[in-house]
């Protein structure tokens, strides 16, 4: 049982890493495409949209891998 934790919590950090370099990219690009077109672009607003998906996606993985006190990791 312990190893498939380890092998799960090492999963879990892989995941993590890419989905952190795939935040910092969208954050460049979303950068990019505001200096471009402007705040209101609806590429900017798409862009903005993806980002958040990862970073709740994010979120999620690190609560399964440190529940605050009081949260479940299920």
């Amino acid at each position: 049982m312990k190893i498939y934790r380890k092998e799960r919590g090492i999963m879990l950090l892989k995941n993590a890493l890419e989905l952190s370099k795939g935040i910092n990219e969208d954050r460049r690009i979303m950068y990019d495409a505001v200096q471009n077109k402007g705040i209101y672009d609806p590429e900017v607003r798409k862009i903005s949209q993806q980002l958040n998906k990862k970073i709740i996606a994010l979120q999620k993985m690190m609560n399964e891998m440190d529940p605050l006190p009081g949260e479940s990791s299920h």
